[in-house]
């Protein structure tokens, strides 16, 4: 079974290797892909990527505080998943928790970098891997046996990246307080002049709206195109883009049902807050 491995940035790809590595010794039928140049210095994908994509059977994606809006990764993301099942889309959190990442890979269960959580995994893996299925207990001896090596090496990782990450997270912090400091000085002069107060929740809103517009229109426009020309099979006749009316707005179109949560909760907490923005035409 070929498992695809996504990664972008030094940490996330030295990570993604030692998976490689790691995988097959516990899974040894389960194949790895993993392109060993970064995805976003190239415009174009080569076609053996695109290839592997096709032919991958699950997606494991290295996701870091470095590239939680790496576009290639969420555009991977999407096209792993319009061939496999959601369950086999396997954003692993290094360094991070479920509160850090919001947009595309929230629509998909995430796997944080700690043995409970990334033994399911494997054990996801293996039943997905139906011609060569481990029974339960050779798997369980065998995880135990070499996980040790796994968490040793990619916290030597985490580690030898800690200084740097420091230093952008000082930067970073910096930058958000002056970020911070405008937000509210700009909020004050709109309140004044009988404005609205700008709301985080509506900032995080808005940019989940950009990020599933950008994913579908942009980044996946290719299979977006495809999609909207034979309508027909993604839009009951009575439907339209945003309420098509069938009861799976996710079939073979990875990313759509994200764009239609964010937009629907976007335009909820306008119309409950009665936010002086217009939601419909008219």
């Amino acid at each position: 079974m070929k498992v695809f491995i996504s990664w972008s940035g030094d940490m996330s790809k030295n990570v993604a290797e030692a998976i490689r590595e790691w995988l097959p010794t516990v899974l040894q039928t389960v194949k790895p892909y993993f392109t060993p140049s970064d995805i976003e210095k190239g415009t174009r994908w080569s076609s053996d990527i695109a290839s592997e994509l096709d032919d991958s059977k699950a997606g494991i994606f290295c996701v870091t505080s470095e590239n939680l809006t790496s576009q290639w990764l969420m555009f991977e993301a999407g096209a792993i998943s319009k061939k496999v099942e959601q369950s086999l889309v396997c954003p692993i959190l290094i360094g991070l928790d479920n509160a850090d990442i919001n947009g595309p890979l929230t629509q998909f269960q995430t796997t944080l970098f700690e043995k409970a959580d990334f033994k399911r995994l494997v054990t996801d893996l293996n039943k997905a891997n139906k011609s060569n299925v481990l029974e339960e207990a050779v798997l369980h001896k065998v995880f135990e046996r070499f996980w040790p090596e796994l968490e040793e090496n990619v916290k030597s990782i985490i580690q030898r990246n800690s200084s740097e990450t420091t230093d952008k997270s000082n930067v970073r912090s910096d930058r958000e307080l002056i970020e911070e400091i405008l937000d509210l000085s700009r909020s004050l002069a709109i309140q004044k002049s009988g404005g609205f107060k700008a709301h985080k929740e509506l900032n995080q809103l808005i940019s989940n709206f950009i990020s599933a517009f950008d994913a579908i229109f942009s980044i996946d426009w290719q299979h977006t195109k495809g999609c909207l020309e034979e309508s027909q099979f993604y839009i009951s006749p009575n439907g339209t883009f945003i309420n098509p009316g069938v009861s799976d707005e996710g079939n073979n179109w990875g990313n759509r049902p994200f764009l239609l949560n964010s937009y629907r909760e976007l335009v909820t907490y306008i119309e409950k807050h009665d936010i002086d923005i217009k939601t419909s035409i008219g």
